[in-house]
């Protein structure tokens, strides 16, 4: 028996969400509790989430 076809937002032709020109790549990492806090808290002063505060942060590094 073949696997159902995922027909997540119908089945019609166009339908569903369009498809990203950059798509999310999920992960996950470890800090201990202390470390979590301080990131959560400056991330927050930020008003941005902790995941974009660290990929921003990130990335600053890497371009200077």
């Amino acid at each position: 028996m073949e696997p159902k076809k995922s027909t997540h937002g119908g089945a019609r032709e166009g339908a569903g969400r369009p498809a990203s020109g950059d798509p999310t790549k999920k992960f996950s990492m470890a800090a201990k509790t202390s470390e979590y806090e301080l990131i959560s808290q400056a991330a927050k002063k930020a008003g941005k989430t902790i995941s974009r505060y660290l990929v921003d942060l990130a990335l600053k590094d890497i371009n200077s």
